[in-house]
């Protein structure tokens, strides 16, 4: 029993419920209340009836409470009805903080903690609200990763359990650069708790770099706001808002401190009951939207909210809502208005204050209405704030031609230098060793610019002929170019969301498109509605047809590989599952082996016809997103995360040649038709023209504005196509 000659008079209740308790006095009262039952149904009866207060305090962090709570009268100081369909759950006592790890199984080496499925748990990384987090080794692909688990404690909890799995889903559905990868999902042995792997990031996490420098230089804060940006757009794609960005969740991935969003355990929830109290978690909800601070709706704009609170606290060493207890925070960002931002740091750039105010608006109509539109203004001022050309890869066009203008200059100079000594040979310095050549950089103008308007090109794929270009966007359409004229063909309204893939057969009388749908959909070229369609379990992010045109190939995220034949029915031929997410696929000119890439760093060669494996290729320092086979066969190109361009020996299995090739991830790579160049593309914004025989360095193209998502031969050689998140595909002669 609760000693109620220490609990607070009804007065001071009511003045609780009304905000105008005094702040030290109105910290007592919510202490007491945490313990103290009787105060809980007394504050409940005089709001509006629901859940205890110490549900309001308990997981701040986490999750918004539900409808029945007493948390938003408390808030908003007036009472109102439950919501009739409103489920109310009960406490079932507070969870200890020590992590039990006695689901694992006994650990094969004592250096290890002990053993989940085939992985090697290391140390416990931390403990959230539903889950703990272990660094393991991975045993079978011999890398390092980080596992989510379903705490044990939440074991027999269904509610706990499907939105785990949700997170996971959630999660495992975005593919971006700016996004903690999830590369599979499975379920424990003996205990069946469900867990999640993840790639490791070794680095820190926004919230401990600000509680070491409290302020970060505006350079600083720009890129990682942009980054950031990128990854939400990423999700925002996919229909997911992640509705707890914190600097907590943005980690940074060395050495580069690129932006990692994770934890998208509140995605997609809206619907979802509260779960049962798991114990008092400390925490005030700094960056909540004030639509959730309000119990309404959340949508996208409610993630920009979070940020903009984030960027403010990056310039201003402190959060924009500051207060004595959760609920003062919470009314203020309810209803005041933050300090101005350059009352608190002088030096901040009068746009980004602009900025900041505009995405902590009150209302979301108010507000800058994508992530996307966010990022592409952050990305426009951090190429305005660049200082060299390795910090700042991503230029605009203007200066690009000038760049152009000056190494064409240069270029003149440096020839008759050599002529004049008779020592032209010597230029070959200039065109050795990869990526050294950064001097040769192609005056050419593209021979066609083809705006698609519609956000980030992913794909495109040239006719036989060479005359149409398909090109796969983002916004789900999939446009089909006339390349000399430069006019739009027809448009295909071909799937619901990001378009993947587009290619077309062999012969041109048909286009294969795949998307974030999980659909694969065949097209007779000339009609606008699909002749057949086939269904992935997850989306689909690459296609490649066999030259006998009677055969597709398909692999979609979840690791899942499908041979679809062209004239039967809706049922795979065959089916393989790999490791992680599948990024890219090519096929031999034999049509003898399939090659496979994605999320887990390594590139697979299998038998087309009954798709057994037949070599593993590993060496990449990251997920591979990649590949063109040599017209022959007998060499494989690939490329990814680690900047490189390496060569295999198809039969062999081994590595030929390798060479840095780009600034940044290298997106997509393709062979000549005949054999003799290859061309990537990256993150950079160059496309590269390499000789494949020595890789030496040909040309590099300029003219997009940031990265390079696809580039495709024409079935000549004489073109290149480039397309990327500028939303533009360029063609390019290749001289």
């Amino acid at each position: 029993m609760n000693d109620t000659s220490t609990c607070p008079k009804p007065e001071e209740l009511q003045q609780l419920l009304e905000g105008s308790l005094a702040d030290d006095r109105q910290q007592e009262c919510i202490r007491h209340m945490d313990s103290c039952q009787c105060c809980q149904l007394k504050v409940e009866e005089i709001a509006v009836g629901g859940t205890n207060l110490s549900q309001v305090v308990e997981h701040l962090n986490e999750v918004q409470p539900p409808a029945t709570s007493a948390y938003w009268p408390v808030l908003q100081g007036l009472g109102g009805d439950t919501p009739a369909d409103a489920v109310k759950t009960p406490p079932v006592g507070t969870r200890t903080r020590e992590v039990s790890l006695a689901f694992l199984q006994p650990a094969v080496d004592h250096a290890y903690l002990g053993r989940l499925a085939h992985f090697d748990v290391m140390r416990v990384i931390g403990r959230g609200g539903m889950g703990v987090v272990l660094e393991a080794f991975d045993s079978k692909l011999r890398r390092n990763v980080a596992i989510k688990v379903l705490d044990p404690e939440l074991a027999g909890d269904d509610v706990a359990r499907q939105r785990f799995c949700r997170e996971a889903r959630a999660a495992a559905s975005i593919t971006h650069e700016n996004v903690v990868a999830v590369h599979q999902v499975e379920k424990s042995d003996g205990a069946g708790l469900p867990f999640m792997i993840m790639q490791l990031i070794s680095g820190e996490s926004l919230e401990q770099r600000l509680v070491r420098e409290k302020r970060l230089p505006f350079r600083e804060i720009v890129r990682i706001g942009m980054q950031a940006a990128h990854g939400l757009a990423a999700a925002h794609a996919q229909g997911l808002i992640h509705r707890d960005i914190k600097p907590g969740n943005i980690l940074l991935e060395p050495p580069t401190q690129r932006v990692k969003l994770t934890d998208f355990g509140l995605a997609r929830v809206e619907d979802d009951v509260k779960l049962t109290r798991t114990g008092f978690v400390s925490g005030t909800p700094l960056y909540m939207a004030p639509e959730q601070a309000l119990g309404e709706e959340a949508d996208p704009r409610s993630d920009l909210f979070s940020l903009g609170a984030i960027l403010y606290e990056m310039c201003a060493g402190q959060p924009p809502f500051l207060g004595n207890s959760a609920l003062a925070i919470l009314r203020q960002i309810a209803e005041a208005k933050q300090r101005p931002l350059r009352e608190l740091n002088p030096q901040t750039p009068q746009w980004l204050a602009d900025t900041i105010d505009q995405l902590l608006a009150k209302k979301p109509n108010d507000r800058i209405q994508t992530a996307a539109q966010l990022a592409e203004l952050l990305e426009f001022q951090w190429a305005l704030m660049k200082t060299s050309s390795e910090e700042i890869p991503q230029v605009c066009e203007i200066e690009q031609r000038k760049q152009r203008i000056r190494n064409r200059w240069i270029a003149a100079g440096i020839s008759a230098a050599f002529l004049s000594i008779g020592l032209l040979a010597g230029a070959v310095f200039f065109n050795r060793g990869g990526s050294s050549a950064e001097a040769l950089v192609s005056s050419a103008e593209p021979v066609a610019v083809l705006n698609g308007g519609s956000g980030p090109v992913w794909s495109v794929s040239f006719s036989p002929t060479g005359d149409s270009l398909a090109m796969a966007v983002e916004d789900g359409s999939v446009r089909l170019w006339d390349v000399p004229k430069q006019s739009v063909k027809a448009t295909l309204a071909a799937h619901r969301g990001t378009v993947w893939s587009s290619r077309y057969s062999p012969s041109g009388q048909w286009l294969a498109t795949a998307g974030d749908d999980g659909f694969v959909k065949l097209w007779n070229v000339g009609q606008s509605d699909p002749f057949k369609t086939f269904k992935h379990d997850f989306a689909v992010r690459s296609l490649v047809f066999s030259r006998d045109e009677k055969t597709l190939y398909a692999g979609d995220r979840g690791g899942m590989l499908r041979v679809w034949k062209v004239e039967d029915g809706v049922k795979p031929q065959l089916e393989q599952q790999q490791p992680g997410s599948v990024y890219a696929l090519a096929l031999s000119p034999d049509d003898e082996t399939l090659a496979t890439s994605g999320s887990d760093k390594v590139v697979r060669l299998w038998n087309a016809k009954t798709l057994t494996q037949k070599l593993l290729l590993d060496g990449h320092a990251g997920p591979v997103f990649g590949l063109s086979f040599h017209p022959e066969g007998r060499r494989l190109a690939s490329v990814g995360w680690d900047k490189t361009v390496r060569i295999w020996d198809t039969a062999a299995g081994s590595l030929v040649k390798s060479w840095p090739a780009h600034g940044g991830d290298v997106w997509a790579v393709s062979y000549s038709p005949d054999g003799t160049k290859l061309v990537t593309g990256g993150m950079d914004g160059a496309v590269k023209l390499w000789d494949a025989q020595t890789g030496d360095l040909l040309a590099t193209y300029l003219g997009h504005i940031n990265a390079i998502h696809t580039v495709a031969f024409s079935s000549g050689g004489a073109l290149v196509a480039s397309g990327g998140r500028d939303g533009a595909a360029r063609v390019w002669k290749v001289e």
